[in-house]
């Protein structure tokens, strides 16, 4: 029954380890999300020609990451605050 008391508690460490991985990968991307919504179009996103997104296909891998930066910074404002305070609750509860 030792053997088998040990195998369990082994088991259920593990999936905890693992519950704690995902959760810290969720927050780094969220963080990454929080550092594109934030930068500056005048000061920083300028002086690399990232600061205006052209529509359409087929276009450089510039403008595709200038048209995600405008996209974050536009459209997931709003999902990033309510993300956030999401993520500082749980943190606070179970931190």
């Amino acid at each position: 029954t030792t053997a088998n008391t040990k195998q369990k508690h082994t088991h259920t460490s593990s999936s905890a380890t693992m519950a704690i991985g995902l959760v810290h990968l969720f927050e780094s991307g969220l963080l990454l999300f929080n550092a594109a919504a934030i930068l500056n179009e005048r000061r920083f996103l300028r002086k690399y020609s990232l600061d205006s997104a052209v529509a359409g296909e087929n276009l450089g891998v510039k403008n595709q990451v200038a048209t995600f930066l405008h996209a974050t910074r536009t459209f997931m404002r709003y999902p990033l605050v309510v993300t956030n305070i999401l993520v500082i609750l749980y943190e606070m509860t179970f931190g």
